[in-house]
Formats: C-alpha cells, structure tokens, sequence
C-alpha cells in the first residue's frame, strides 16, 4: 500500500491499479489519487498484476498472474478494512467476469457494509447486463455501492433498471498532466506539421480487438490508392503470439517502411512528442468491454484529429465530423475516413482545432477535479453524519 499522507481528516482508500504497466486505467487512477491529493488523503491498495517486461494484462484476458493479483488484494483488503473502516474509492469495478467474480467476492467477504463506496468502472459494463446471471450479481452488488462514476453518457445505460439514476455521476476520464499541451503547441503544431505524408498514430493494447491489425489492412488499402502515409503504434503485447502474428502481417503486406512500433513508452514527454507530431489518432477498436479510450482524449488535448469507432462512449468524446470521423471498424470504413483528409485540404486543421477546443471545454483536469471533489466529499459529508447518529449501517 501507499499514502498521499495530508493534515485533515478527509481519508479514504483508494483500490485501484496503478503503474507499472503504464496503460490506461493504472495512469488515470494514479493522476486522480495526486490531483485530489491537496484536499483529500488517500490510502492506496494497487491490485495491479504485473507480466514480464513490456507486455501487458488487458481487460477480459484471465492470466495466472492476475489470479494470484486478486486473492493477494482480497486478503489485503480484508485486513486493512478490519483494522480502518474509511470510504472506498472502488476504482477497478470490472464488466469482465474474471473481474466481475473478484468485485463480488470483495464485497460479500472483504468490504464491510457500513463504508460507503464510490465505484469507477473503467470498462463497459454491457457484457454483464447482457446476461441473467450478470444483472442478478450486478444488482446485489449495486445496493452497496453509494455512486457508479460513468465516463460517459453512452456508458449508463446498461445500468438502466439496474442503479437509480441518482446514483450515477457522469465524469470523464483524467489526462496526465505530464502530456498536457498549451493552446499555442497546439497551433504550432497546425502550422508547422507538414501535409505529407499523413502521420497516422495508434495508442492502445496491441491486441486485435483494439483494431490494430485493421489499421494495417487500412495502409495498405492507402499505400494501393497512392495516398501516402505513415503509422506510429504505441502499446504492450499481451502474448508473444500476437506479436508475432503482428510482424507477420506488417511483413506480408509490405509495410516496413510505413509502419513503426514503439512498445510501451513510459516516457510521458515522449508519448507528448507523438500527438504533437501526428496528424491523426486513429483507433478502431471493436473490443467488447470498449469504455472511454484516454488515449484518444489524449489526442484531443494535442490537436489530433480521430478517426475511431462508435463504441463504448466514444460518440461521447468525438463528432463524427467535427473533431474526426466514427466509422465502421472495417478497414474499408477506416482508409476512407482517413483518405478525406488527402484529398479535402484544410478539414485536418479545422478538425484538430475543434478537437482542441472539445478537450479544453469538457476534459481538462481542473473541470475534472471539480467534479470528483464535489461527489466525494458530499459522500464523506453522510458518512461522517451516520457516524455521528451512531447508526451501525449505510
């Protein structure tokens, strides 16, 4: 366990993941616990599993390491509950069954039923509401949880019937502050970054589902057209089999000179240089579990244009031709979309300016802190008076 130690009685524990890996969720949970650090005091309990150097442990995939992760954190969390009964910033709620079991078991041995919790799904939660079984276990889970915090508007409604709509907080997912970019990097950027070849950017899990095999099928569909362009993927292989099959098809299809893999960057001032010196994010993830992608408002903040899929709430965060374009996740859709750019001069700049400007409305970290401070401390705020009436249960 860690702790953001602070001198006032506002504390909490915080369940959650954090780096290492770097990747998405572990970096959003890290940026909330430092950025409310100044007004609330948390004690962190990392249920991170972590697999060899440079790969990863997506969301959905049961690995050996992530079983053990979850009956070293139950048991942990058991202890510390015992000993400090606090609110719980329950900040890996899971819509995978793996984790699914994990959140049940946790709440029926480890959390007693007196702690308020404010649970933060970083995925979809349509898997489970899909099912019987999933509704029934969602909902018995559900009676203990005081908040759902939803990215997304689009992300609530499997939870339609499920969780009173008065339980439900809308906020969007937090940035690092290490790849935070100015307004004016932004049009530096618009007005240095040379037309071509277009700069294609892929940041996510390399795995197929996140669409990254499609995009190689969308270059190639390009490099046929004569539309010239180049692709930067950033992200950890899950298995040694998806790296190769990855290589391989980069192989077939001629690709070496148009496509280049980073890996993991945990530099963040790297990963910065990237969305500054990329025309384009694009992501057409057809994953099941698809929530709210950082990395595509990362891009927005840096003045990318998206070229992504309708999934999870990402019609939430981009519109279909304003800030880049939603398509089908078939390679066809997706060279389409990015060919407009080719061949319509000035739509990338209008786009990654609205992008821009989409980010500074409605994503930026200060808006964010404001809202997650309001709903935990009106949590805290009946906490404490329950506490005061003597009252044994929430």
């Amino acid at each position: 366990m860690a702790s953001y130690p602070k001198e006032h009685s506002r504390r909490w524990l915080c369940c959650g993941r954090f780096p290492p890996p770097r990747d998405g969720q572990s970096i959003a949970t890290q940026e909330l616990v430092e950025l409310l650090a100044p007004d609330i005091t948390f004690t962190c309990l990392n249920s991170t599993a972590r697999p060899p150097e440079g790969r990863i442990i997506p969301p959905g995939r049961l690995r050996i390491q992530r079983v053990r992760e979850m009956l070293r954190y139950l048991s942990t969390l058991r202890s510390f509950m015992t000993r400090h009964p606090s609110p719980i910033l329950y900040a890996i709620f899971s819509g995978s069954w793996p984790g699914h079991l994990r959140d049940c078991a946790a709440f029926a041995w480890a959390i007693p039923p007196q702690c308020p919790v404010v649970a933060w799904p970083h995925n979809s939660l349509q898997t489970l509401t899909s099912s019987a079984v999933g509704r029934q276990t969602l909902g018995w889970i559900a009676r203990r949880i005081r908040s759902f915090v939803i990215a997304g508007p689009s992300l609530s409604k499997p939870l339609q019937g499920i969780v009173p709509q008065d339980r439900i907080a809308i906020i969007p997912n937090l940035i690092a502050r290490a790849l935070l970019c100015s307004r004016e990097e932004v049009e530096q950027k618009l007005a240095r970054l040379p037309s071509s070849p277009l700069r294609l950017l892929f940041v996510g899990h390399m795995m197929p589902e996140k669409g990254g095999w499609r995009l190689l099928e969308a270059i190639a569909l390009l490099q046929a057209a004569g539309i010239p362009c180049q692709a930067t993927y950033v992200g950890g292989w899950s298995s040694p089999a998806d790296a190769t099959s990855f290589a391989e098809r980069v192989r077939i299809l001629g690709l070496q000179e148009r496509v280049h893999h980073h890996g993991l960057v945990s530099n963040p001032a790297m990963l910065r240089e990237l969305y500054l010196t990329h025309h384009l994010m694009v992501l057409p993830t057809d994953h099941p579990l698809e929530a709210q992608p950082i990395s595509i408002i990362e891009a927005l903040n840096a003045g990318c244009a998206v070229v992504s899929t309708p999934r999870g709430s990402i019609p939430d965060v981009v519109c279909s031709g304003v800030h880049g374009f939603l398509t089908d996740p078939s390679p066809e859709a997706i060279a389409t979309a990015i060919a407009r750019y080719w061949h319509e001069p000035g739509l990338w700049q209008a786009h990654a300016r609205a992008a821009r400007s989409q980010f500074e409305s409605n994503f930026s970290p200060e808006i964010i802190r404001q809202r997650w401070l309001q709903l935990l401390l009106e949590v805290e705020a009946e906490y404490r008076r329950f506490q005061h009436a003597n009252m044994k249960g929430w």
